[in-house]
């Protein structure tokens, strides 16, 4: 069903009402708000009622509200406590690539698809969704949970694994393996992870001070924090990971030093932004 020409302000006005009455919905139902944001998503959109299509306005307000939700999911844990369960994470990580990698590899030849078919299939169901697996476990207020902890360093780790498999996939489907270029992407999306994860506070601990006392415009810390959130997020893209990843990675850097404005801005636009 083609999905209808509304101006934008009517196309927010459908997205956000739907997404948030849902929401309210599925709270009283004991679920999560994301759930009911999701399936509200699935009533007005393409799927069923065809009243919205996706296009760049929305991809673009999405991709910030996800940005934002990663970054004050980031704010609200520690560097240290995430490299403290990085060989669990890092355990789980590669289970969740192994195992349906191979489960959608089997099962569409057992289906009788062709061979690349299968192996696109098994690379696809790689990917995870680090938007709603940290949304989810915000809205339950679980974040400072060991197990929670495991589970987004995890899904951080996953991205960058998602990366590499789907690269090779892509290099065995042209016929031509290029292992230099697949060892460049697996070097700078891990590094990049792992440089951000590991020195990522202690060099904004020493760097930021330094700029908010030179700073003159009011609310310095607070543009500066947005500066560090959007370079963070463009350095992933270029090193070949998810611009959420980065966003996520600037909240616990700047865990440490972050007013109560900053903490306080990623809630509101994502609260606003209605469904991932």
């Amino acid at each position: 069903m083609p999905a209808h020409d509304f101006p934008l302000p009517v196309v927010l006005l459908i997205v956000f009402g739907a997404a948030k009455r849902m929401g309210e919905i599925f709270v009283k139902l004991r679920q999560t708000a994301l759930v009911g944001e999701i399936v509200a998503g699935a009533i007005i959109g393409p799927g069923l009622f065809g009243w919205i299509a996706p296009n760049e306005t929305l991809t673009a307000l999405s991709d910030l509200g996800v940005m934002f939700l990663l970054f004050d999911v980031g704010l609200q844990v520690k560097a240290h406590e995430l490299l403290k369960v990085g060989a669990t994470a890092t355990l789980v990580a590669t289970a969740g690539v192994i195992v349906p990698f191979f489960a959608g590899w089997g099962i569409m030849l057992a289906f009788g698809a062709p061979q690349i078919e299968a192996v696109f299939v098994g690379a696809a169901l790689v990917a995870t969704s680090v938007g709603i697996t940290a949304s989810a476990l915000s809205a339950r207020g679980l974040l400072h949970e060991l197990a929670s902890k495991i589970i987004l360093a995890a899904a951080v780790i996953d991205d960058v694994l998602g990366l590499i498999v789907l690269a090779v996939v892509s290099s065995v489907a042209t016929g031509h393996v290029n292992f230099v270029g697949i060892a460049l992407t697996a070097t700078l999306a891990t590094a990049f992870t792992v440089i951000m994860a590991k020195w990522g506070t202690t060099a904004v601990n020493r760097i930021l001070p330094h700029f908010h006392s030179r700073a003159e415009a009011e609310d310095a810390q607070f543009h500066l924090s947005l500066i560090l959130l959007f370079a963070l997020s463009a350095l992933a893209i270029y090193t070949g990971v998810a611009a959420i990843v980065g966003a996520f990675l600037a909240g616990p850097a700047l865990s440490d030093t972050a007013d109560a404005r900053v903490r306080d801005l990623p809630r509101r636009v994502h609260e606003s932004q209605g469904p991932v």
